[in-house]
């Protein structure tokens, strides 16, 4: 595996993902947050912005690694990256929004609606990181096994 190519690929991905989350929570899913904020009297403003920077830098490189991790046996191209995308995407966005919505913290529409967006920016974010991995040629994998 060529870590460093995880790191760039997964750093590119979580880049999309932030821009993508950009969209989809400051415009798309505006109202309902800010329904959600005024409801746990939160003071307006409160973005998170390095949080959510760093936790989609984790998406990025999460969804890379699962790519490199898969590659061997799906084989590489876009069709393993799409794969890596789904599985992240599901990991993170639709089974914890599941786990939720038994606490009434928010609606099944909103989780629905947050699944739904979040598909694209994270897919897209795995399937443009995947493509900048590469595997270590055999020679340079061989010098660090020894």
């Amino acid at each position: 595996m060529n870590y460093s190519k995880i790191a760039l690929g997964g750093l590119v991905a979580g880049v999309i993902c932030f821009f993508g989350d950009g969209v989809v929570h400051g415009m798309l899913l505006k109202s309902s947050w800010e329904a959600i904020a005024a409801t746990l009297h939160l003071p307006p403003g409160d973005s998170g912005f390095g949080y959510f920077g760093l936790y989609d830098i984790a998406k990025g490189v999460g969804s890379v690694l699962l790519y490199a991790l898969i590659r061997p046996r799906l084989g590489k191209g876009p069709r393993t990256a799409f794969i890596a995308g789904v599985l992240t995407w599901a990991l993170v966005l639709p089974i914890p929004l599941c786990g939720l919505i038994p606490i009434h913290f928010f609606g099944r529409k909103f989780a629905l609606l947050w699944s739904i967006y979040g598909f694209f920016p994270i897919v897209i974010g795995a399937m443009v990181g995947s493509w900048l991995y590469r595997e270590e040629p055999a020679g340079q994998q061989a010098a660090i096994a020894a």
